[in-house]
C-alpha cells in the first residue's frame, strides 16, 4: 500500500535465494515470470535480481540470457566493495561462457583479488580448450568439493559436451582425414564406435563440416567455408548493437528526476512571491493599481 520499492525489492530477492538455495528451480522461474522488479530500486537489490535471474537461466539451460543478465550484473556491481558477491557472478559467468562455447578472456582471472579463488576454474577452462575429456573429468574430480560448495558442480558436469565439441572442432581443423580410433584416443573416448556416434552428432549440429566413411573407419573434413558468407558476422553485430542499447537505456533511466520534483520548486517560488506581496502595506498596494491604471489610460 505504500509502494515501499525497496522492501518490494528487498522480499523479491530473498524468496529468489531460498528457493535456489531448496533447488525448486522451476518454482523460482515461475516467481521470475510472474513477477516485476521495481524500475527505481537500489542497484544493490537490482544486482542481486540479476545474478539470481542468471543463475536460474542457467539451470534452465538459457545460456544466452544467463550471459546477459550476469554480464549486466558485474558491469553495475561496486568496484570498491562486495568482493564476495563480485567472484560469485564472475564464477559463474565463467562457467555459462564455456557452456555457450566461449573461452573467457585469460585476464579475466587474474583480476585483483580474484586470483585465488578463480584457479580451479582457470584450470578447468584449460581442460576444456584442450579438449580432452579424460584431463577434463580428472580436473574436476579433483576440485569437486571446491566446485560443490561454489554450487557450479551441477553446471560444469555438463561441460562434458563442450569439452567433446573443442576437441572435434580442433582436430576437424587440424587434420583433413582422421581415423576414428584416434578421435577416441585423442578426446580419451571408449571405443572407434563411441567416437562414431560422438562425430555423428557434431555433423548434426553444425559443429564440424565432415563426412564419416564407415566403410574406411575414418572422418574426412570438408573445405572450410568463408566466415563472412555464414550468419556468424551478423550475430556478433547484433549482440553489440544490444548491448550498446542496454548500456544508453540503463544511462537514460539513471538520469532521470524523481516524480513530481519540479512541483516543489514551483510552489516554493510561489510560496516566496505571496510572501512578499503580503509584505506589501495597503499604500504601496493601492500606488501599484494607480500606476497601472494610469499606463491603460
Amino acid at each position: 500500500l505504500r509502494r515501499d520499492v525497496d522492501t518490494q525489492a528487498t522480499l523479491l530477492n530473498l524468496m529468489l535465494r531460498d528457493l535456489l538455495t531448496a533447488r525448486q528451480v522451476e518454482q523460482a522461474q515461475k516467481l521470475l515470470v510472474n513477477s516485476t522488479f521495481p524500475d527505481s530500486a537500489s542497484n544493490n537489490q537490482l544486482c542481486r535480481y540479476l545474478y539470481y535471474s542468471g543463475r536460474i537461466q542457467a539451470l534452465r539451460l538459457e545460456y544466452t540470457l544467463a550471459f546477459s543478465n550476469l554480464s549486466q550484473c558485474l558491469r553495475k556491481a561496486p568496484t570498491n566493495t562486495a568482493l564476495g558477491f563480485r567472484i560469485a557472478a564472475q564464477r559463474l559467468l565463467i562457467v555459462v561462457q564455456l557452456l555457450m562455447g566461449e573461452i573467457p578472456d585469460r585476464n579475466v582471472f587474474f583480476t585483483d583479488g580474484m586470483k585465488r579463488e578463480l584457479a580451479p576454474y582457470l584450470k578447468i577452462t584449460q581442460a576444456v580448450r584442450r579438449g580432452d575429456l579424460a584431463v577434463f573429468r580428472d580436473t574436476a574430480a579433483s576440485f569437486q568439493q571446491r566446485l560443490v560448495a561454489d554450487g557450479t558442480f551441477t553446471l560444469i558436469s555438463r561441460l562434458a559436451h563442450s569439452v567433446v565439441k573443442a576437441g572435434l572442432r580442433r582436430l576437424s581443423t587440424s587434420y583433413s582425414r582422421i581415423a576414428l580410433g584416434d578421435i577416441a584416443k585423442r578426446l580419451g573416448l571408449a571405443s572407434a564406435e563411441s567416437a562414431e556416434f560422438v562425430v555423428a552428432k557434431a555433423v548434426r549440429d553444425g559443429v564440424i563440416d565432415a563426412t564419416i566413411d564407415r566403410e574406411g573407419l575414418y572422418v574426412q573434413s570438408h573445405d572450410l567455408v568463408d566466415v563472412y558468407a555464414t550468419t556468424e558476422p551478423t550475430d556478433a553485430f547484433h549482440r553489440r548493437i544490444a548491448y550498446c542499447l542496454t548500456t544508453h537505456n540503463d544511462a537514460v533511466r539513471s538520469m532521470r528526476y524523481p516524480e513530481d520534483a519540479y512541483k516543489k520548486d514551483l510552489e516554493a517560488s510561489r510560496g516566496l512571491r505571496g510572501k512578499k506581496d503580503d509584505d506589501r502595506t495597503d499604500e504601496e498596494k493601492a500606488q501599484e493599481l494607480g500606476d497601472e491604471l494610469e499606463e491603460d489610460y
